[in-house]
């Protein structure tokens, strides 16, 4: 067994499993924390579906995952992104690309395993054909404007198997659809047909194309 796993183990003998939500004992997210119905939304076109809002406990559980560690979370984070994937439209699951700097601090391609999981549950694929081009500004605390400044033209991608393939554009977290749009923008010009995109988690800001939750898509 390897290390990590028997460490995970012991673990789990040793210390009582909590929710990272409430931290009440039992699952890693308890009933009361997961979120109950899908979030839909038209970002300027493309049709996003997320399993939830981002905020109180599926914010706890992402960054837990995404930067303390808690590889425990992906199997349970990869459920609720597999419900957004379900509900949406059809096509290749193509995770947005993950700078290798973060990807070497968190272990990993957060995003990319998650969409792996789906991808075994779901019967379903994962592409990896985007890639980043130049370096982004962390995006905290930039305008919607900058934010779309910050990310245009930053990503390319290679072709599909065929022209017309359709393509999920996967992420963890929604905010202003700025990662998705740069996405489905690179993956159009290398031939893909873009049919959505679906998240973790989304969250709406005031002004921004995500602020229509509820509408069909």
């Amino acid at each position: 067994m390897p290390f990590t796993a028997f460490a995970a183990t012991l673990a789990d003998l040793v210390l009582p499993r909590c929710c990272v939500g409430c931290g009440r004992a039992g699952p890693t997210l308890c009933a009361s924390c997961t979120p109950a119905g899908l979030l839909r939304y038209d970002a300027a076109g493309l049709p996003v579906v997320a399993a939830g809002e981002y905020g109180a406990a599926l914010r706890t559980a992402l960054i837990a995952y995404k930067e303390r560690g808690r590889r425990d979370l992906a199997a349970v984070l990869a459920g609720l992104l597999g419900r957004a994937v379900a509900d949406g439209p059809a096509g290749v699951l193509v995770p947005v690309p993950c700078p290798p700097r973060v990807a070497r601090t968190r272990g990993g391609d957060h995003v990319l395993r998650l969409a792996r999981i789906v991808a075994r549950g779901n019967a379903c694929t994962v592409a990896t054909p985007l890639r980043l081009v130049r370096p982004v500004q962390d995006s905290a605390g930039l305008s919607l404007r900058a934010r779309a400044a910050n990310l245009h033209g930053a990503m390319a991608a290679t072709a599909p198997p065929l022209v017309g393939t359709a393509a999920v554009v996967v992420d963890d977290i929604v905010t202003t659809a700025a990662t998705l749009h740069e996405a489905a923008r690179a993956l159009t010009v290398a031939g893909w047909s873009v049919s959505g995109g679906a998240a973790v988690a989304a969250t709406a800001r005031r002004g921004s194309a995500l602020a229509r939750p509820g509408r069909a898509v």
